[in-house]
C-alpha cells in the first residue's frame, strides 16, 4: 500500500483548466512488482499501465476524465506530482497533441523553476475520490 503521507491530491479539474490535457494519464506508469499481475499465458507480469489507442491510460474515463481506480491507482501515480513536471510547464503553455509531440517542444524549451504554472492543491476536507 501507498504512504498516505506522500499521497499529493492535485486539483485535476483546474489542472484542465490551466491547460494540461490530462498530462498525467498519457505518461508511462511502472508498476511496483507486488502491484503487477501473473500472466496466464506463462509471460512475465506487465511491468506498467496499459493505454488505449489515444495514448491515455486504460483507466482514464473519457466521459468525465476522471480515474476510474483512483482508489486503487498505482503507487507511482499516488505519488506523482505534476507542479514538479517539466513536461506539465511545456504542457500548460504549448498544448500538446501526443506524449511524442510533448517531448519535441521539451527538448527546445526552457522555463525556470520560479515561474512555474501550479495546478492547485485539493485540501484535506475536500473529497478526493471526485478527482
Amino acid at each position: 500500500m501507498a504512504d498516505e503521507s506522500k499521497t499529493v491530491y492535485v486539483d485535476c479539474e483546474a489542472g484542465r483548466h490551466l491547460g494540461c490535457r490530462t498530462f498525467c494519464c498519457r505518461l508511462l506508469v511502472k508498476l511496483k512488482p507486488h502491484e503487477m499481475k501473473g500472466s496466464v499465458d506463462g509471460l512475465p507480469a506487465k511491468g506498467y499501465m496499459g493505454k488505449n489507442a489515444e495514448g491515455l491510460c486504460i483507466h482514464m474515463d473519457k466521459e468525465t476524465w476522471r480515474c476510474k481506480i483512483w482508489e486503487k491507482r498505482p503507487e507511482t501515480c499516488r505519488e506523482y506530482s505534476c507542479n514538479n513536471d517539466f513536461m506539465l510547464q511545456v504542457a500548460v503553455r504549448e498544448g500538446f497533441i501526443n506524449i511524442a509531440d510533448l517531448a519535441r517542444k521539451a527538448s527546445v524549451s526552457y522555463i525556470p523553476i520560479e515561474t512555474y504554472i501550479k495546478v492547485p492543491l485539493i485540501s484535506d476536507g475536500e473529497n478526493v475520490s471526485d478527482s
